[in-house]
């Protein structure tokens, strides 16, 4: 399609001309050699300035020149490549270092060899597009900073447990061995590389191998390898499944877990060619994020922790950031060589609820009564006494809908706050007579301290007399409770404690958070996912939801420890469901608050 039809199909050449115009003279993107008035140019740098302090905030503008220079406009994600920052800054000064990002700056900085030499350069770019960048290129934004930032040693943390050898295959043995993988006949292309299988194949579809479906024989050259892993103490049997993967410049692998059930421990991974960073993500918390660089003809053990927690892949770019200089590199072709054993039996690692085997049934979602009890002791109770502290420390504000539902209470009633945690609700003194209590010890002394009136109980056992209070709220637990006739069964608990007419408050978290705050920061680029039918729990991995029964991580980073909290997050219409199979119970309101589901009810 030509440039005006892309447009409009009855767009004018010389219309398209006179709007083009229009939009250099509005002055949202200038032409090569142009250069911003003072007034455009002012606003630029204030905006280049908050982002700096947003992303970087160790480093501040310098009023007085130095030889730092933070340059906007000019990051990998602007499409400027460090080889064009090169042709654009070093004929002003050969000696300039650049630290260039490859995603979420739009900005770089450039240490030159002087100040005199930063002055120079300032002079001639800023406000400037520079001719060797296209067209449609934003200017140059040049501001002195007192430094550039301290480069972050990310590979000095690394998952537990994961090996990283370099060197350990020669120059001449990796000859030998693309010289053998080149020739390969049988090479399957995939959507980002090209794949080819030896001892048995790799089926994509199950990320698994069949032991009766068989590829060509491995050859000798690879058994050597094997022969010396064994030899060296990395592994104990010899691999029976080998892939090799030709990566272009740009192409990657999406992040995973190689299937636990599939395979023994360790995964082996070589790489020949070139290097690359692959990331290794927390399975508990995918915020958390290991960039590893693998070497050329290094040997890489995923085992352990790193193996059967961490998610590893390699991103879709061309360009890598080194993570022990933080200097961008070009990618070029790499090939890998993953060595694999077939799993014969179950897997029986320890990280149980990243595995995809539920171990008989302990990690399904619970079909009775025994099972619903365990799951709640181990993934609730358990979880709030060891984090109690923690969460007092992040809960203090309240919901909107849930600060209303008490204003409206007549003063002087009696209310109760069933799983009080640590108390926030009955903390302000609003003239109501207010109990709580939580199943939790450790949030019970929390509130206890706070001169709270709170009691330690299940909350399907309430010790309280029937029909001896004028309202009660129970926020953020019923989605705990592991089965719909324990759902039940509370909800039955607070209203028998209610007297008749009377107004309880229970929130849950819904199923689409879209319009929560966390989704907002992210900037809704998640959409929301049809739920996928499973009984399997799986760990929640901070996104949206993929289905209701999940496991959401708590982490405390001061001492790096995380804890899965059992859900149920509530689809649309089942918060009125449950309400209307309860006895004796009204529905008078279903709200939805940040992610949250504020359902009101009144006991007939």
């Amino acid at each position: 399609m030509n440039l005006e039809s892309g447009f409009n199909h009855h767009l004018s050449a010389k219309k398209l001309r006179h709007n083009v115009e229009m939009y250099y003279n509005a002055e949202k993107i200038k032409p090569a050699g142009a250069r911003f008035d003072g007034g455009k140019l002012a606003k630029r740098v204030h905006k280049s300035v908050a982002q700096l302090k947003r992303h970087d905030p160790d480093v501040q503008v310098s009023q007085e020149p130095t030889k730092f220079l933070l340059v906007s406009n000019s990051s990998i994600l602007c499409e400027v490549s460090l080889e064009e920052l090169e042709e654009i800054f070093l004929p002003l000064d050969e000696h300039a270092e650049f630290i260039v990002y490859p995603n979420k700056r739009s900005y770089s900085f450039v240490q030159c060899s002087s100040v005199e030499s930063a002055i120079r350069i300032r002079d001639e770019l800023h406000g400037l597009v520079p001719k060797a960048l296209k067209t449609s290129h934003q200017p140059f934004i040049i501001s002195f900073v007192d430094k550039t930032p301290e480069a972050k040693q990310c590979e000095n943390f690394r998952p537990a447990d994961l090996e990283i050898v370099e060197d350990y295959v020669s120059e001449s043995l990796e000859n030998e061995l693309l010289a053998l993988l080149m020739a390969h006949p049988n090479a399957q292309s995939l959507k980002h590389r090209a794949v080819a299988h030896f001892g048995h194949v790799f089926d994509y579809s199950t990320n698994s191998a069949s032991e009766w479906k068989e590829a060509e024989p491995i050859p000798q050259v690879i058994e050597q390898i094997v022969d010396r892993l064994i030899s060296d103490g990395y592994i104990t049997e010899r691999p029976d499944q080998v892939t090799v993967n030709v990566y272009e410049p740009g192409h990657g692998i999406p992040s995973h877990y190689d299937t636990h059930s599939a395979f023994e421990d360790p995964i082996v991974s070589i790489s020949l060619l070139s290097d690359v960073v692959m990331e290794f993500k927390d399975g508990a918390n995918s915020a958390t994020i290991a960039p590893v660089l693998l070497k050329a003809r290094s040997l890489c053990l995923i085992q352990g922790e790193s193996r059967y927690r961490w998610k590893h892949g390699i991103v879709n770019r061309k360009y890598d950031v080194n993570p022990r200089t933080n200097r961008v590199e070009a990618r070029k072709t790499r090939v890998s060589l993953t060595l694999r054993k077939i799993r014969r039996k179950p897997c029986e690692c320890r990280w149980k609820e990243f595995c995809d085997w539920d171990r008989q049934g302990e990690m399904s979602v619970p079909a009775s009564e025994d099972l619903a009890r365990k799951l709640e002791n181990s993934y609730v109770s358990d979880v709030y006494e060891n984090i109690a502290s923690h969460f007092d420390e992040t809960r203090h504000s309240s919901w909107k809908a849930v600060k209303q539902f008490i204003d409206d209470i007549p003063r002087g009633s009696l209310m109760y706050d069933v799983g009080c945690g640590n108390g926030k609700y009955l903390i302000p003194k609003d003239g109501l007579h207010k109990i709580g209590c939580d199943m939790c010890m450790g949030l019970c002394e929390i509130a206890y301290r706070k001169d709270c009136h709170v009691a330690r109980c299940d909350a399907l056992a309430l010790p309280f007399r029937d029909a001896s209070a004028d309202a009660a709220i129970s926020i953020a637990v019923l989605h705990h409770i592991a089965t719909l006739e324990r759902r039940k069964r509370m909800i039955e608990e607070m209203l028998r404690v209610v007297k008749v007419g009377s107004l309880i408050c229970v929130t849950v978290w819904s199923m689409d958070q879209s319009q929560s705050e966390y989704a907002k920061m992210r900037g809704n680029k998640d959409e929301v996912k049809t739920e996928e039918k499973t009984d399997r729990l799986r760990v929640h991995d901070g996104k949206n939801f993929e289905q209701q029964d999940v496991l959401v991580p708590w982490t405390i980073s001061q001492k790096g420890e995380t804890f899965l909290r059992y859900y149920h997050v509530f689809r649309e219409g089942e918060a009125e469901h449950l309400i209307g199979n309860v006895a004796g119970c009204e529905l008078v309101s279903v709200e939805k608050e940040q992610g949250n589901y504020i359902i009101i009810a009144r006991k007939i």
